[in-house]
């Protein structure tokens, strides 16, 4: 296998900032479920973060998409991540960061990402050097569009009943998959999703 397939976009950054915030102090509810659980939410949200980049999802190239739910008493947290080739320079990656918790209301930032291999944690700085790792828009809009489904699946198969919540959604060149926790701690499921993006995988 050649070494350029495993490369990732490195959640330690060179460099955060903090964007635009509104709402930061409204003590308003906080939030439910997962972006995405909803028809169009996580579409929406990428849209969101787009723009805070100056791009839109017919220009970007994304290296992944990632939303995640933290259940916490009174507290629960949500998230969404965009990692996307930087509009400003090509040979650059970037991710771009929504988050909403009762202390910390609808804060966005931005993020320089380093990209590395898994074999040998080389640095590869340059757009020809990660660009297998790509994806556009029209890749995934199936993903996005069935996610609402994928989540009703995922809660039935894990068997958790009214314990049960999503607790991620990530989307990558290679893997998609959606996973499940436990609010009582300590358990935890994820599926893959079928190649043509329509259902859950159910391990047998």
């Amino acid at each position: 296998m050649e070494k350029s397939l495993f490369k990732t976009a490195l959640a330690a950054s060179l460099l955060a900032l903090s964007m635009t915030s509104c709402n930061i102090l409204n003590p308003g509810p906080v939030p439910e479920n997962i972006v995405g659980d909803e028809p169009g939410e996580l579409q929406a949200k990428i849209g969101e973060l787009l723009e805070k980049a100056g791009t839109d999802s017919a220009k970007v190239e994304f290296a992944e998409i990632y939303t995640s739910f933290i259940n916490q008493q009174n507290d629960n947290i949500a998230n969404a991540h965009v990692q996307i080739v930087s509009p400003d320079d090509k040979d650059k990656m970037v991710q771009y960061s929504w988050s909403d918790m009762k202390d910390r209301r609808n804060m966005y930032e931005r993020f320089e990402l380093t990209v590395a291999t898994h074999l040998d944690n080389d640095v590869v700085d340059t757009y020809e050097g990660y660009k297998d790792m790509l994806f556009n828009y029209g890749d995934i809009k199936v993903y996005l569009e069935n996610l609402p489904t994928y989540c009703k699946e995922a809660l039935e198969a894990s068997g958790y009943k009214d314990k049960g919540y999503i607790c991620d959604f990530m989307i990558s060149k290679d893997d998609v998959n959606i996973g499940v926790k436990h609010k009582d701690g300590g358990f935890s499921k994820t599926y893959k999703i079928s190649n043509d993006g329509q259902h859950i995988v159910v391990p047998e």
